[in-house]
């Protein structure tokens, strides 16, 4: 999400302003990327997002020819060397990440400005087949939320591919678990992706829909932190990038707890569509600091979860027509 003016002309932190729509890395609403951009935009989109393609082929490859052995035996080596550091604030700022949100001409769009040192959880809607919009929005935590850090979850799976092992630890992600949760929540704020590889395949060409109503893990883990608040966050346009194949695989892959489909978008390959996303933050949701034995614990569970399904819903209606929806 953006902040100190740097290489990447990032917001300034003092000239974020709430409920204005601003368009990052110095575009504005006409903004297109130059050739070059769009070439590296492509290129590295391509690596990252076909990366597990790639691994599969070298897979295949490496049954009949020697090198691709030596290259997989290098590359999954790399699972022995610690993920660490855990969000790399250089990394986050580099200039490849720059022509990401110019290919998807990124915007956000703050409803409240969060408390200095506050600690947050926030929850982001949809998952999508990718979750491109809350990663793009990741490398610009820093500077569209100054003087807090955040941190954010990952599937566990992601911690066993070399390659996105280290890279979602650089960008602040940690495999999603409940002590991984708390422990990132201590130490700052946590970003979340609620509905997970079960959302991934409730995407629709005609309509939204999210993962939420059954889903309080991360309210009974800020209650138990004492959080200073849950922040809805919707990206429009994330689920429009790709598409997944067989869609029948949704309850083996959830079983694995990893997406065991083939991802297509540009040309029919696991490329994002070059596509507009919209990134809505809404306003926090307090939260009182209670432990499971209290009396009043289930009950506060259940109101601040209410009030989250419903911000996130009057979230999307206020601001779809925004993006043309």
């Amino acid at each position: 999400m953006g902040a100190e003016k740097a290489d990447n002309d990032y917001v300034p932190a003092a000239d974020v302003p709430t409920n204005v729509r601003i368009y990052t890395d110095g575009q504005d609403k006409d903004s297109k990327p130059t050739f070059f951009q769009l070439l590296v935009a492509y290129a590295s989109l391509t690596l990252y997002t076909g990366w597990g393609h790639i691994l599969m082929m070298l897979a295949v490859a490496s049954i009949f020819y020697q090198i691709p052995r030596i290259i997989l035996a290098l590359l999954f080596g790399t699972l022995l060397l610690p993920a660490k550091p855990v969000l790399w604030k250089r990394f986050n700022r580099s200039w490849v990440f720059s022509t990401w949100r110019r290919y998807f001409h990124f915007s956000f769009l703050l409803e409240e400005v969060a408390k200095k040192n506050g600690r947050y959880v926030f929850v982001e809607f949809p998952h999508g087949v990718f979750p491109m919009g809350p990663l793009v929005a990741g490398t610009l935590c820093q500077a569209i939320f100054p003087g807090i850090t955040i941190y954010s979850l990952a599937a566990s799976s992601v911690f066993n591919v070399p390659g996105w092992r280290h890279f979602v630890a650089w960008i602040g992600s940690m495999p999603a678990s409940k002590s991984n949760f708390k422990y990132l929540l201590r130490r700052g704020s946590v970003a979340v992706i609620v509905g997970g590889i079960a959302e991934m395949f409730m995407q629709h060409p005609k309509m939204e829909q999210v993962k939420l109503k059954d889903r309080k893990g991360f309210v009974r883990i800020a209650v138990e932190e004492g959080a200073d608040g849950v922040v809805p966050v919707y990206h429009f346009g994330n689920t429009s990038l790709l598409d997944i194949f067989p869609q029948s695989a949704e309850k083996f892959s959830r079983r694995m707890r990893a997406a065991i489909v083939l991802m297509y978008g540009s040309f029919g390959l696991p490329i994002p569509r070059k596509r507009e996303v919209y990134m809505v933050t809404g306003k926090a949701v307090p939260v009182r600091h209670l432990q499971p034995d209290h009396p009043e614990y289930e009950a506060e569970v259940d109101r601040v979860h209410k009030q989250v399904v419903d911000q996130l819903q009057d979230l999307y209606d206020r601001h779809k027509a925004e993006f043309g929806w």
